[in-house]
Order: structure tokens, then C-alpha cells, then sequence
């Protein structure tokens, strides 16, 4: 069984008006226990609602958030923390990116390192963020 650790960027398009044909059908052959979200993602997710002015954006954002067919409802369960052996992870993956002169994103490295010691394949619009971690794109048929 493969574990798929979903990027905000597949969340985020997953619920536009008009999400990626080639993501949605990606997710309906794969079982809802093998998706999982990052509790980081919850969180950018979180906070990208409410940096928004209040307003209909932002009071509709909220009630998905909070309601069922929101990310709370949907991977209760399944969101992985970020916990000691990611953060060990993460320190890891960030000293190896500054050796080189390539720095990593601090956040993709986040997510990196928790998809990293549970066992994950990160599903993501950004592949070339991952470093560390196996990645796909189900969105690239797309284009």
C-alpha cells in the first residue's frame, strides 16, 4: 500500500471551481485511508483564510474549512504532525541543501521531512521543491 502525502498545492486545486480533470480522476482511483495532509499544510491552508479581508471569499473559505467537505473533515485521521523524527528530518534536509548552495524552501522541507519518516510519496504541483523525497505530479498529464 502506498501513502500519499497531499501538498497544499493539491488541496488548494482540488477545491477551485475548476479543479484539474487529471488530479480529480488521480484521487478517485486511489482509497481515501492512503491520503493524508501535513498538519503544516492545515496550517498554511489556515492562515491563508485568514489573511483574506473579511468578506463572501473568505466566509465561504471558512465554512469549507470547518465544514465536511473541508480538509479537517476529510483527513480527520489523517493529518501527520510535525514530530521529533521530522524535525530531525528536517534539519537534515536543510543543512544538505545549504552545503551545496542550493537553500531549500523551510517549509517544503517541512512537509519533505514528515512525508520522509512516515513513509510517504508526496503528491505535488512543485516536484522540483521536494528534494530528499519522492514526488508526483498527477496534474502534469494536464498539461
Amino acid at each position: 500500500m502506498t501513502r500519499y502525502l497531499l501538498d497544499t498545492n493539491i488541496v488548494s486545486d482540488a477545491i477551485k471551481p475548476r479543479p484539474s480533470a487529471a488530479l480529480l480522476a488521480w484521487m478517485q482511483e486511489r482509497q481515501d485511508r492512503d491520503l493524508f495532509i501535513a498538519s503544516v499544510s492545515m496550517a498554511e491552508i489556515r492562515r491563508g483564510i485568514l489573511e483574506l479581508p473579511q468578506g463572501r471569499k473568505r466566509a465561504a473559505l471558512e465554512a469549507w474549512f470547518n465544514g465536511p467537505a473541508g480538509p479537517r473533515a476529510l483527513f480527520a485521521g489523517r493529518v501527520l504532525p510535525f514530530d521529533e523524527s521530522a524535525a530531525l528530518a528536517w534539519a537534515r534536509f536543510m543543512a544538505e541543501g545549504r552545503a551545496p548552495g542550493r537553500p531549500r524552501n523551510a517549509f517544503d522541507t517541512l512537509v519533505a521531512a514528515i512525508a520522509k519518516t512516515r513513509g510517504c510519496l508526496i503528491v505535488t504541483d512543485n516536484t522540483r521543491d521536494f528534494f530528499g523525497v519522492e514526488t508526483i505530479n498527477p496534474m502534469r498529464a494536464a498539461r
